[in-house]
């Protein structure tokens, strides 16, 4: 059974009510009236969610507290996002704007891969392209081997999250597999270079 995700203030006013070591009474306060004197939080709660909120031992968990800079995920459109602006209608479910103007209702906080992805990809898209879409003369560095080498030609990209290439460095020339989320950096890419002309 999920869990049913309280505000902090319906958490807050939640252990308040439990506290008092009411019975089956709460039940039908909750159906029949309105929660008031500090509980009116409760009041947005279904039956359902109220009841396994305060009968089940760990039935519910506290909503995090999101702020501006957040990097969160719209579950309505699946995307990674930072917030940038959060407003809280009377009466009404947070507003979260996400960046590109994005006004979504249901966030979760981003994981650190996911923001490491979305970092990844805005950093390629920056220069034009997808996510590891790599061209003759671009320069990568190999943080293992500690080396700078210049791609020759890319020679296929299969399955998608891995291309083979073929690299120079200095008079030696040698084939390798470029697998994302890899070692690999980018140092440079082709059109930004000032010392070769690209046609690519």
């Amino acid at each position: 059974m999920n869990k049913v995700i309280l505000t902090k203030e319906q958490a807050k006013a939640m252990e308040e009510l439990k506290s008092e070591h009411l019975t089956g009474e709460v039940v039908k306060t909750h159906l029949n009236d309105r929660w008031s004197l500090g509980l009116e939080s409760l009041n947005d709660l279904t039956v359902d969610e109220f009841a396994q909120a305060y009968y089940s031992e760990d039935g519910y968990e506290v909503e995090p507290e999101y702020k501006v800079g957040d990097w969160v995920v719209s579950v309505e459109f699946d995307v990674v996002k930072r917030i940038e602006k959060i407003e809280k209608p009377e009466g009404q479910l947070p507003i979260y704007r996400l960046e590109d103007k994005f006004n979504v209702y249901t966030i979760r906080l981003a994981t650190p891969s996911e923001i490491a992805k979305e970092k990844e990809r805005r950093f390629f898209a920056g220069h034009g392209r997808e996510p590891w879409e790599l061209k003759n003369n671009d320069i990568l560095n190999d943080r293992r081997e500690n080396c700078t080498v210049t791609i020759a030609k890319v020679i296929d990209k299969f399955p998608a999250e891995e291309m083979t290439v073929l690299f120079t460095n200095g008079d030696w020339e040698f084939y390798n597999n470029i697998v994302e989320d890899s070692d690999w950096r980018v140092a440079c890419f082709a059109d930004k270079r000032l010392d070769v002309k690209t046609n690519d």
